[in-house]
């Protein structure tokens, strides 16, 4: 599903974020990403949105070699991943309901399937109720539900969510990984991208753990103790 195999990246500017990374994603896992700021977790996702491509090293990715692949294949590969981004990005003049079709309209699928597919998935993260708000009428967790709900509707086989709790409240935090946990039991590969050590704690799985562009840890049951907690 993802694999990284001894992957390097530097920049032009001889920035050394990530060095010789290797780990492997199966289908149906639910896995975190964890690191300070500047451990190497963003570039990592950038690589796998296909934003960089490796010094040295290979990904591959749904099966697509990302070293490889075509400009001209790199938005198909795209649809099979769904993003979820700290900041929501949701279109301000847009209701909630358009919010998400925009997801499927800009990948011409027809009408008829939007009106399908749209109200399920905003059944599926609670918010039929919301349809027709717009972005600056509902609250934070609710914008970053709709969020994840346009990540959904094109039925991506991955969902990666970049610090999806960062701009909502504790409380709300474990609502969003409770979804995504929700999500993942239907089979769909979640990588959650977070600081967070608490809500890793409390959803649990397995944990890779970068620090200064380096794997340092890697194990579905991470030994919280070193890292101060109980």
């Amino acid at each position: 599903m993802i694999k990284f195999s001894h992957v390097t990246k530097i920049y032009k500017n001889n920035t050394r974020a990530l060095n010789d990374v290797t780990f492997s994603i199966d289908h149906g896992e639910f896995v975190f990403i964890v690191g300070s700021s500047g451990a190497g977790k963003s570039t990592i996702i950038k690589h796998i949105l296909r934003e960089e491509t490796a010094t040295n090293g290979s990904i591959f990715v749904n099966s697509y070699n990302l070293n490889k692949i075509r400009r001209r294949h790199i938005p198909k590969y795209r649809r099979s991943l769904g993003v979820v981004f700290q900041d929501f990005r949701l279109i301000p003049d847009m209701n909630v309901y358009d919010n998400i079709a925009f997801a499927l309209r800009v990948t011409n699928i027809k009408n008829s399937d939007i009106k399908r597919r749209v109200p399920y998935i905003l059944n599926l993260v609670g918010l039929t109720s919301k349809a027709r708000c717009f972005p600056s009428q509902i609250s934070g967790g609710e914008q970053q539900r709709v969020a994840l709900a346009r990540a959904l509707v094109n039925n991506p086989s991955i969902i990666i969510a970049d610090e999806p709790t960062g701009n909502i409240d504790p409380e709300l935090s474990f609502e969003i990984m409770d979804l995504l946990k929700e999500i993942n039991k239907c089979g769909t590969t979640v990588l959650v991208v977070t600081h967070e050590h608490d809500l890793v704690k409390k959803i649990k799985g397995r944990v890779i753990n970068i620090e200064n562009g380096q794997i340092f840890s890697d194990s579905k049951d991470q030994d919280w103790s070193k890292y101060g907690y109980e």
